[in-house]
C-alpha cells in the first residue's frame, strides 16, 4: 500500500508509451501548485503528473494523477484530510505557434483520507467517483520543452440506481498547477 501512489503513477506512463504512435504529441507534466476552496482562505500544496495524448494536434485523451498535502483547518476540506484523483479526461487544445490553450473534463477515481486529530490514528479513507472541469494554456520553448500551467474545478460525485442519476456532493475544490511539459 505505501507504494501504491508510484505503481499507479508508473502504469499510467507505461499504458500512454505503448499507444504513442496513435497521437501526434505525447506531452508528459509532472506538475505542482495549489489546491484551495471557494471562500479561498485554505490553500494546500498539490502535486502529481498528467499524460496527455493530442491526436491531430486538437482532440486528445488525458490520464490525470494529483494529490493534495494535508489540510490543516476545516476550510478546505476536514481538517487532517486530503484528496487523490486519477481521472480521464477529454482535451481540446487549438495549436498556435508553441502554444496551445485547451479545455479539459472527464471522470475518474476520487479518494479522500481523514486522518484522527493527534495524527497518531488510523486514517479512514473513501473511494468514489470525481469530475474535473478546466482548462490551461502549454507552452513550448524547443519542440519537446514547454511549461503547462492548469486550472481546475474537481468534484466528488455519487452515482444512483439508474445511468442518468448522478448527485453532486458537496465535497469540491479548484486546483492551480504548473509544470513543465515534455512532449514526445
Amino acid at each position: 500500500m505505501k507504494y501504491l501512489h508510484t505503481r499507479l503513477a508508473l502504469a499510467l506512463v507505461a499504458t500512454l508509451w505503448t499507444a504513442s504512435p496513435a497521437f501526434a504529441d505525447i506531452v508528459f507534466t509532472p506538475f505542482a501548485g495549489a489546491s484551495f476552496g471557494n471562500d479561498q482562505t485554505e490553500q494546500v500544496r498539490t502535486h502529481g503528473i498528467s499524460l496527455a495524448g493530442m491526436a491531430g494536434g486538437i482532440f486528445g485523451m488525458e490520464l490525470d494523477w494529483g494529490r493534495t498535502a494535508q489540510a490543516k483547518t476545516s476550510t478546505l476540506f476536514t481538517a487532517n484530510s486530503r484528496a487523490t484523483t486519477l481521472t480521464a479526461n477529454v482535451i481540446v487544445g487549438i495549436p498556435i505557434g508553441r502554444v496551445r490553450p485547451y479545455v479539459v473534463g472527464g471522470l475518474g477515481w476520487m479518494r479522500t483520507e481523514l486522518t484522527s486529530e493527534d495524527g497518531l490514528g488510523e486514517s479512514v479513507k473513501s473511494d468514489g467517483l470525481g469530475v474535473d472541469v478546466g482548462g490551461g494554456l502549454m507552452g513550448f520553448i524547443t519542440d519537446h520543452v514547454g511549461v503547462r500551467v492548469d486550472i481546475r474545478y474537481i468534484r466528488a460525485v455519487t452515482a444512483g440506481e439508474s445511468l442518468f442519476d448522478v448527485q453532486f456532493e458537496n465535497f469540491n475544490y479548484v486546483r492551480f498547477t504548473g509544470g513543465v511539459a515534455l512532449k514526445f
